[in-house]
């Protein structure tokens, strides 16, 4: 039993530092930054299924934490500590549900607050966004949402990926 816990958290301190390296790598690479942060969401997903939600959000947390002490682009560390993070576990969740329908219906309003509050109330987040679009609010809001639908799937394909390839499932 404790060689099970011990590997659970291993491989989320491993999943924890490898989140807080693509966080830091794409605050110096401009151009990746929403690609690294999502990147770092699977890394927290992949714990997810190994662990179980418990050890999901301890690798959450703790890439939060290193992250807004190490990674110098905050508005970087914001889309992941309010999105990308979280999502992984929020994602979980939603699926346990098996109502297709519904669960869409959950994950695009997740999405939709997230947004609206990223963009509403962080100076930082809306130098991602260009000025035209910031200004306009309900106009992002539904390019926002097909991208995060777009995301979904890829998000969901390399979950099972990985699960497959890793044999996380076991």
């Amino acid at each position: 039993m404790r060689t099970t816990q011990t590997k659970k958290l291993t491989v989320s301190a491993m999943m924890t530092a490898v989140g807080v390296v693509l966080l830091l790598l794409a605050s110096m690479l401009p151009g990746m930054q929403l690609a690294s942060a999502a990147v770092a969401g699977a890394a927290a997903a992949i714990v997810v299924v190994r662990g179980g939600t418990g050890y999901g959000l301890l690798t959450v947390a703790a890439t939060a934490l290193l992250a807004w002490l190490i990674v110098p682009a905050k508005g970087l560390v914001l889309l992941y500590t309010a999105f990308f993070g979280p999502y992984a576990l929020v994602k979980n969740r939603i699926e346990r549900l098996h109502r297709l329908p519904l669960e869409w219906a959950l994950k695009l309003l997740f999405c939709a607050a997230a947004a609206v509050l990223l963009f509403r109330f962080s100076e930082q987040v809306l130098e991602l966004v260009p000025e035209q679009l910031a200004a306009h609010l309900w106009l992002f809001l539904p390019a926002v949402l097909a991208a995060f639908a777009a995301y979904d799937i890829v998000f969901s394909k390399l979950i099972a990926y990985f699960a497959d390839r890793l044999h996380l499932d076991r």
